[in-house]
């Protein structure tokens, strides 16, 4: 009996051409989303970098199904956002892109890696502490935009060497 194969996720260095899909994915998963202009900003900052995930299906297509944005500086790396489109999550789209991002800021000499991430997202918060971070400290009332009780945020460190 023939196996199926199964989708498969690849990632790739995301650049300015990517700005506009980038975007749709940010409004996808975020109340408040970043512009293609605003991905444009931060792509053209020193050592910020994102990497495109694409999710593979039959017959060869490739369909984006989510993103990283990081930046380097120093020794140490931050997240500043992380998406996956609602119809690729839970398929390893995010787990892809954390581990491959780990592998980048690693290669590129970074001891630390930290981000944000909202208190409630507990999605989000099992990924990350699926590939060890560990939660570093609390900020009350961190989003506080177009609500009216602010969230907190968990920040959350993974040391790398």
């Amino acid at each position: 009996m023939k196996t199926l194969k199964r989708p498969s996720v690849s990632t790739r260095r995301a650049g300015m051409a990517d700005c506009v899909v980038l975007s749709e994915i940010h409004a996808s998963s975020f109340k408040r989303a970043w512009s293609d202009a605003e991905f444009e900003a931060l792509l053209s900052q020193p050592g910020v970098h994102a990497l495109l995930a694409e999710y593979h299906r039959r017959f060869g297509s490739r369909a984006p199904a989510g993103f990283i944005l990081y930046r380097l500086a120093a020794d140490e790396a931050e997240i500043l956002s992380v998406a996956v489109a609602p119809t690729y999550r839970r398929r390893g789209v995010g787990k892809t892109l954390m581990e491959n991002t780990l592998r980048q800021v690693y290669r590129a000499g970074a001891q630390s890696i930290h981000l944000e991430v909202e208190d409630s997202n507990h999605a989000a918060i099992r990924l990350y502490r699926g590939v060890e971070f560990r939660e570093s400290g609390r900020r009350p009332g961190y989003y506080a935009q177009g609500r009216e009780t602010p969230g907190g945020a968990l920040v959350m460190l993974r040391q790398l060497r």
